[in-house]
């Protein structure tokens, strides 16, 4: 475990939250954000459009700027009626970009 946050967003946050809670934060959405992949991939479309908007927060929090982008824009075409739908592939963007995202987090909190 690393007292260090491994980014601005987070070291922004453990100096007003405390580290000890920014870990607690972390471990949570490194628990939830594959939870919610998988909600994403079997919810409806609506449902798809609400995750992808939370998944699109959570990840900001994290400092994960590009993962939270790509949940933004998927947001935004789930939020139009002739926006395309969920695709495989961004299925397969989205667990790649997590993975990248969860490394130093792990880190972070010793996991």
């Amino acid at each position: 475990m690393s007292n260090t946050p491994p980014n601005e967003a987070l070291t922004e946050l453990s100096d007003v939250l405390g580290v000890a809670n920014v870990q607690t934060l972390v471990h949570t959405f490194l628990r939830d954000f594959p939870i919610s992949i998988h909600d994403l991939e079997t919810g409806t479309r609506t449902d798809r459009h609400r995750f992808a908007h939370s998944m699109k927060s959570n990840a900001r929090l994290m400092g994960a700027h590009e993962l939270s982008d790509r949940m933004a824009a998927l947001e935004e075409r789930l939020a139009s009626e002739t926006g395309s739908d969920l695709t495989p592939e961004d299925v397969t963007a989205i667990k790649a970009e997590y993975e990248i995202v969860a490394a130093p987090l792990r880190k972070f909190v010793g996991e």
